[in-house]
């Protein structure tokens, strides 16, 4: 027995120096993402992305020879953010923080990281104030929302406009859009690029995303008649919307949904066929491989949604694909450039990236003054018999326009 306890007690020790060298090789990376609350499913999934992008990278080798650890924490609103973005640096030893899918937590995260000497890699949060702010220490690879808001009013205008038969100088536009960060970055975006055509909405209203009567507003929407109507929302607040637009008989001609509610497959199942034409702007995803000018991209692309779908039983979502992304030029292309893993040689290595393509068929190259990668693109989706088709731009289009004007 003595023999035995002897024996047990070695291997435990062994077991915790060989813990000890692991944590002392490996490169802890932290992960931030709503896991719980109401925007779990999503977190979740983002997660997924950012954990296959560390294993395609530790498989390959690692980082000069070194794996990464990640250390996870759950935010499920901005103030779990900020708290657990604290006990992940100061506890944890976490340099760079992956995050954060919503804006709000963005923001707090990027508060966190500007004091601590530490960076965020936001993959998914874009709200403009991300990277407006005068924040040093924070690198996004995805897109603005004030460019995906200027991307829908560019949609209405040249492309939409001559589909429905009327000319630009008669098409009446709206906007309404849940008045956070994500949903007013927006507003500001598409309202800069109504006055650079020297145009006016016909109707532009805010509201808070967690109203539960929303009639009020769907009541002056049919009142203004828009031919096309911009909306900026979450899941929640999009199907109260899309249900009164339909319920009094208000539904615009076109609707042009900013991302989130209009692009979560709950939309579709939701509103059943009247999903069917509807479009959302967005970041873009699941891009035809045939598309991609690399073949190193088209590879990566496939064995991502390969095995995404056989660990998760499902295909890889838009917040999977854009997460794994990020993630991925983080640990494959700039951690192995950066000369050390102190958080000055990591900025540098990021400021000197210029990737010309990734999977996601936008490019990733950083504002040295802003942290934004103004290679970032969004495209238009369009809701076609359960399925999100990109229709716009015409360079990474996998399908036209169908189902114009809505059958509401």
């Amino acid at each position: 027995m003595r023999r035995n306890l002897r024996l047990a007690a070695c291997i435990a020790m062994l077991a915790m120096l060989t813990a000890s060298a692991f944590a002392q090789e490996a490169i802890k990376v932290g992960t931030i993402f709503p896991r719980s609350g109401a925007n779990a499913m999503l977190g979740e999934q983002a997660y997924r992305g950012a954990d296959l992008a560390r294993r395609f990278v530790n498989e390959a080798g690692g980082v000069k020879g070194k794996q990464i650890q990640f250390v996870n924490a759950d935010a499920p609103n901005p103030q779990a953010a900020v708290t657990e973005a604290e006990r992940l640096i100061s506890k944890e030893g976490a340099k760079v923080l992956i995050g954060s899918l919503t804006s709000g937590n963005a923001l707090s995260i990027a508060s966190v990281t500007e004091r601590s000497n530490a960076i965020l890699w936001e993959t998914s949060g874009i709200s403009d104030d991300v990277t407006n702010k005068g924040f040093t220490s924070v690198f996004r690879t995805c897109d603005t929302g004030s460019l995906r808001g200027q991307s829908a009013v560019m949609l209405a205008y040249d492309s939409i406009a001559a589909l429905l038969g009327i000319s630009t100088a008669d098409l009446k536009l709206g906007m309404i859009y849940e008045n956070s960060a994500y949903g007013t970055s927006q507003y500001n975006g598409a309202q800069a690029e109504m006055n650079k055509r020297g145009r006016k909405f016909a109707v532009a209203l805010g509201y808070l995303s967690t109203a539960t009567d929303l009639s009020s507003l769907v009541l002056q929407i049919k009142q203004a008649k828009p031919d096309i109507l911009i909306h900026v929302g979450y899941i929640n607040d999009v199907q109260l919307i899309a249900n009164g637009l339909r319920g009094y008989k208000a539904a615009p001609r076109v609707i042009i949904g900013g991302g989130a509610g209009y692009t979560d497959p709950q939309f579709q199942v939701g509103q059943q066929g009247f999903a069917n034409g509807v479009i959302g702007i967005d970041m873009p995803s699941n891009i035809d491989p045939k598309l991609l000018r690399s073949e190193k991209d088209r590879a990566i692309s496939k064995q991502f949604r390969d095995r995404y779908k056989a660990e998760y039983g499902e295909a890889p979502s838009l917040a999977a694909e854009v997460v794994f992304m990020g993630s991925y030029v983080l640990m494959n292309n700039v951690l192995p450039a950066a000369t050390d893993m102190s958080v000055e040689a990591i900025k540098k290595a990021a400021l000197s990236l210029n990737l010309l393509e990734t999977m996601n068929g936008w490019a990733v190259k950083f504002d040295p003054a802003t942290g934004q990668n103004i290679g970032a693109t969004a495209v238009a989706y369009q809701w076609q018999e359960g399925q999100k088709q990109i229709v716009w731009p015409s360079n990474l289009k996998s399908a036209e326009f169908k189902y114009l004007p809505l059958a509401w």
